[in-house]
């Protein structure tokens, strides 16, 4: 599998994914402190969330970036960061990842999260080679899981009370997409 250095993936005129950095660490930190309810309605780790604990993500993600693990990028819309997207858990062995978002709530309805990750699982196909890409969302995030199915991405199945959210289980739904069903 190869690695393709990324300084930004350009989806259209209005829209960037650009690699996390530590001289936006400020910035992401006030993304989600201003979305902290929003988001932790769906992310665990949005509760606790600290310029700190911005600081050590932007830094792991760097490491992972650098040993080809991930590639986590903050979402740029028209010069703003508005949101993240992910791409995770990058396996060599089988070819295969996991796309994770999130958008600012003010920014929701415009298409930015599905053009991103149409942008995203293009480039996890043609630069990382990868064969399989998997998108998981709680069951009962209907926002999250229009992207992957506004994508043709598969429904596989569901984990049965697989995510603890807000101290309860939550079942999360698994989308696929293989590289020979991609257009």
């Amino acid at each position: 599998m190869q690695q393709v250095p990324v300084l930004c993936i350009q989806v259209d005129e209005d829209l960037q994914l650009r690699p996390h950095e530590m001289r936006y660490a400020d910035l992401f930190f006030a993304l989600t402190e201003r979305n902290q309810a929003h988001l932790a309605a769906w992310q665990p780790w949005a509760s606790e969330v600290s310029l700190d604990s911005i600081k050590a993500f932007i830094k792991q993600a760097l490491r992972e970036f650098a040993d080809g693990r991930s590639l986590q990028t903050g979402i740029w819309y028209r010069g703003q960061l508005i949101g993240a997207l992910g791409l995770n858990d990058i396996d060599e062995y089988d070819h295969k990842a996991e796309i994770g978002y999130w958008l600012d709530a003010s920014m929701q309805g415009k298409g930015i999260v599905t053009r991103a990750c149409r942008a995203m699982t293009s480039y996890a196909f043609t630069h990382y080679g990868l064969h399989r890409v998997e998108i998981h969302c709680a069951s009962g995030n209907k926002r999250s899981r229009a992207v992957p199915e506004r994508l043709g991405f598969t429904q596989e199945g569901i984990m049965r009370q697989s995510q603890l959210l807000n101290g309860r289980y939550v079942d999360m739904v698994i989308y696929s997409m293989l590289v020979d069903e991609w257009q």
